[in-house]
């Protein structure tokens, strides 16, 4: 046997020199010996190490909870400001939308009915 006939599962005829110091392996052989090990699933690439997977499960909760938060304001913003976001009003007065966002979205102002005190 020739060296390095048992890793590639393929036998070795004849090695050969050439003058760029490379070897040259000559084979007959078809197809090697060795069966190809193939993935159990082509979902993933590679399994989660412990540490990793603490991570993601103790971030996965609050990060859901935030993206459900983003929605919620998204959609009231579309309602209450869907004539500040409109083409004509954006173009003619650019500062509405951000006024209407601020005060009537983010922010409500103590003199807004319903606002009992200021949180300080």
């Amino acid at each position: 046997m020739l060296p390095g006939e048992l890793e590639g599962g393929v036998n070795f005829d004849a090695v050969s020199a050439s003058a760029d110091n490379r070897m040259g392996r000559w084979t007959l052989q078809r197809k090697s010996r060795i069966k190809p090990v193939r993935a159990a699933s082509s979902s993933y690439s590679r399994k989660k190490g412990p540490v990793e997977q603490f991570v993601w499960n103790m971030l996965r909760i609050p990060l859901l909870l935030l993206l459900a938060l983003v929605m919620v304001a998204i959609r009231d913003v579309t309602i209450v400001c869907r004539e500040e976001f409109g083409m004509p009003a954006v173009l003619l007065d650019v500062g509405a939308a951000g006024h209407c966002l601020y005060r009537e979205v983010l922010w409500a102002e103590d003199t807004r009915p319903g606002i009992k005190f200021v949180p300080v």
